[in-house]
């Protein structure tokens, strides 16, 4: 969990300007999902290739304040919990934020389940999104 969050927090501002999405496009055998819940807020999870490794990735549609994001994956024992050290922090909405490393062990037909909590940025309206997403 320190390492996941360690490379959350190092790599976060290159991340935001700089990830190289392609989850869903062209012959990537990754495809994406998508999730609504409260608050108004879907939120968009695909996988996309950051210095050669492959990330999970979410999408707001608005912009938001995350405070946490859960990853579930019941095969492989999977069940974190990425808090965000800074939740006052805005993530805009429509782009791609890489917030969790795709394990090794990832395969195609996996179903996965992604847990989003925060706030809206404007308004501060509460939220609490669950994706579920199939890697393809």
């Amino acid at each position: 969990m320190k390492k996941i969050l360690v490379v959350f927090l190092s790599l976060l501002f290159v991340l935001v300007n700089g990830c190289d999405n392609e989850g869903g496009t062209g012959t990537d055998p990754f495809g994406g999902g998508g999730g609504t819940g409260t608050g108004n807020v879907t939120i968009t999870v695909d996988i996309g290739t950051f210095e050669g490794n492959n990330w999970f990735g979410f999408s707001p549609n608005v912009q938001i304040k995350l405070t946490s994001a859960v990853a579930t994956q019941a095969q492989l024992g999977i069940n974190e919990t990425v808090n965000n050290p800074n939740p006052n922090q805005i993530f805009n909405a429509n782009e791609m934020i890489a917030f969790y490393q795709v394990p090794q062990q990832a395969q195609v037909g996996q179903q996965w389940s992604f847990r989003f909590q925060g706030t809206l940025a404007q308004g501060g309206q509460a939220f609490d999104v669950t994706v579920n997403y199939t890697i393809q």
